[in-house]
């Protein structure tokens, strides 16, 4: 264990995850995906590209929960999600989508299938690099998409509950 090296995973507090998946519309879970991507190639000098792993994240997102999981396993971390049924539940909710609305809002809730995978990171990072930058504050670039992707996300919810 280095007290000062780099998280293997992408530390971000679940709180931020939530509220920037949120006002995104679901593009920071693809920053999330690339940036575990980025760190995980970082930490094993693995030849892979994060950028064509995180466009096929419906694929991936499997092996790299399964991955998170196995390292949490070999850090004594209790890894306490299933990588199969959270990829099924993110793939899932992400499709909702295409449903009619006011339904389709369902699939901004796909961040709920990460929050246990963040979970583990955020406690193997812990670990493995003690002293590393937890990412729990609101830079005021975070600050400024929340203002501008929340007025966006009011904004689509109120003229998709409105009626016609």
């Amino acid at each position: 264990m280095n007290e000062n090296s780099q998280p293997i995973f992408f530390p971000v507090s679940r709180f931020k995850l939530i509220v920037m998946s949120l006002v995104t519309f679901g593009f920071y879970e693809i920053f999330w995906f690339y940036k575990n991507w980025q760190l995980l190639k970082t930490a094993t000098g693995r030849e892979i590209s994060p950028f064509w792993r995180t466009v096929f994240s419906g694929i991936f997102g499997y092996f790299l929960f399964k991955k998170i999981k196995f390292c949490a396993k070999s850090y004594c971390v209790s890894p306490k999600f299933s990588p199969f049924l959270l990829t099924i539940v993110w793939i899932g909710l992400n499709m909702c989508f295409r449903v009619p609305n006011p339904y389709g809002l369902v699939s901004n809730l796909s961040v709920i299938a990460l929050l246990p995978v963040q979970e583990r990171v955020n406690k193997l990072n812990c670990v493995a690099a003690r002293n590393h930058n937890p990412n729990s504050r609101f830079s005021a670039g975070n600050i400024l998409t929340i203002a501008v992707g929340g007025s966006l996300t009011v904004l689509a919810i109120v003229g998709i509950l409105m009626p016609a």
